[in-house]
């Protein structure tokens, strides 16, 4: 259904009527990148088609087909936009990046590429889906705004910049009539669909995966909402880990994104897994008293004085902990803190006391054995002299094996 004649425009309006389009009522300025010879060599070469997807998470196309659409007619990612119902503002509009609104270096070379007329007609295309009546709003110059962005952003602003009167990408419809499930879906559908790095250069980020899957569970329509609601204690942590691995994520990386997730005030687990980052970002928001301290053996000073030691319970940390609390001791009678998080899998309700006290006491045993072996070492002259030998590292080292330190 696409012709290969960019002065054929009779096509364009049979496709319209076809897929009961609206026909374009503006003029396509064929002089700039974005015309109908761009268009039908998008048609012809874009091998990457979104319609299962789409139908997926329950909408439809628009059109079958790549469309030049009226730049003026869409919404800007990132840019706030007022429901007409409620009144209510999403400040960041429909914007599906969790830190960024517009990735400037990105942007920047996007604009190159069209400077140059430089445009690749095989990547995929960006796709628009048709704002709800409730989102709907007509710009100052009387032309009504039908279309937001779910993929596209960065194209999308490169072209403004470029004073583009088009763009050209796939239109969907979702025709979801509650807004904070429009947002959930969106979201997902194209953190999950559409920004894998196999499609994009400016893919998803874990932070903008984490981000997703916190506003399907705001959804309170949504399957994980009810799923969440549910679930046992127990069973809260694994059902967060299937819905990030619908993203096409492996366990481990489900789990990491998971982590950033528990920073959210509405994510309620029944147990907080903390890794530095979560622990740092505890302390900056709840001990506010707390300094960093330049102290090598202890991380943070209290307004009062308190030297605090803050770690995990993993691997050997029992030993570093006895190092720094024995030096610190040493240092002066200011008073001390030890503020861990518990590392070892299975921690629940029933046997976490015993696994804190188990870990003070695994501190407590490294000092006394210290002790005995300080004592016997230095003390009796009892204890076993040790062979002191080094690996050879330097040039010349290597044609005698292991170096005896005497």
């Amino acid at each position: 259904m696409t012709t290969t004649n960019p002065n054929v425009r009779q096509d364009y309006e049979n496709l319209n009527k076809a897929f009961d389009l609206d026909p374009i009522k503006y003029e396509v300025n064929e002089k700039l990148l974005f015309n109908t010879e761009l268009l039908n060599r998008c048609r012809e070469e874009c091998k990457h088609t979104i319609d299962l997807k789409v139908a997926t998470y329950g909408g439809s196309m628009v059109s079958d087909v790549l469309e030049l659409i009226d730049i003026r007619r869409v919404h800007p990612a990132g840019k706030e936009i007022r429901n007409n119902d409620t009144n209510d503002v999403l400040p960041k509009g429909f914007q599906i990046r969790a830190n960024v609104n517009i990735d400037i270096g990105h942007k920047n070379e996007l604009l190159e590429y069209i400077w140059d007329r430089d445009w690749l007609p095989s990547a995929p295309a960006m796709v628009l889906f048709r704002l709800p009546e409730y989102y709907q709003y007509v710009r100052a110059d009387g032309i009504k705004v039908i279309w937001g962005i779910v993929d596209g952003s960065h194209r999308f602003d490169a072209a403004i910049d470029a004073n583009q009167t088009s763009i050209i990408g796939w239109k969907v419809d979702f025709k979801i009539s509650n807004p904070t499930t429009l947002l959930s879906t969106i979201r997902k559908f194209a953190n999950a669909e559409l920004n894998l790095s196999k499609y994009v250069k400016k893919s998803r980020t874990e932070e903008d995966v984490a981000a997703s899957v916190i506003e399907t569970y705001r959804d309170k329509t949504s399957d994980l909402y009810a799923k969440i609601q549910n679930a046992k204690e127990e069973e809260i942590t694994q059902i967060y880990i299937d819905e990030i691995m619908t993203y096409h994520y492996k366990s481990q990386t489900a789990r990491a994104i998971f982590r950033i997730m528990q920073n959210d005030k509405d994510i309620v687990v029944a147990r907080k897994e903390y890794q530095s980052d979560l622990i740092e970002s505890y302390i900056a928001e709840h001990c506010i008293d707390w300094v960093p301290s330049k102290n090598p053996y202890c991380s943070y000073v209290t307004n009062k004085g308190v030297r605090v030691i803050v770690t995990q319970t993993s691997g050997e940390k029992h030993l570093t902990v006895a190092y720094k609390y024995c030096k610190l001791v040493q240092e002066s009678d200011a008073p001390i803190a030890i503020t861990f998080a518990t590392s070892e899998k299975g921690l629940n309700k029933n046997n976490a006391d015993e696994r804190r006290q188990a870990f003070r006491k695994r501190v407590f045993d490294t000092i006394k054995d210290m002790g005995q072996g300080s004592k016997m070492i230095f003390e009796d002259l009892t204890g076993v002299n040790p062979k002191w030998l080094c690996f050879p590292e330097l040039a010349d080292e290597f044609n005698g094996g292991l170096i005896n330190l005497v």
